[in-house]
């Protein structure tokens, strides 16, 4: 439990999300991640992170026509900015907490 109490004191929330059941949601900076307990019975991520979409849905980070895009299904969000700054932050404090286990 202390990585998840980590998380939160760092300013994470959780969140379901339907499509993964299984799996914990944490949300910050409109960024988010699906964690699963590894068989140690610590945390990890248990796919890429993204950016966090009003519809609810992650939009992964790919390279579109030689730019930094994150995307899902037909939506598209420039990666530039303060949504890619975000989602640096993000994976860096998600990434510390998780190796603190």
């Amino acid at each position: 439990m202390d990585a998840l109490e980590r998380l939160i004191d760092s300013g994470f929330a959780f969140r379901s999300f339907p499509a993964y059941p299984r799996h914990l949601g944490v949300v910050k900076y409109q960024c988010a991640a699906l964690l699963e307990p590894s068989q140690e019975g610590r945390w990890k991520q248990f796919s890429s992170a993204g950016f966090l979409l009003e519809s609810g849905e992650i939009a992964l980070l790919v390279e579109r026509r030689g730019e930094p895009t994150f995307v899902c299904k037909t939506k598209e969000i420039p990666a530039a900015g303060e949504p890619i700054e975000n989602y640096r932050r993000f994976l860096a404090e998600l990434e510390a907490i998780l190796e603190q286990q």
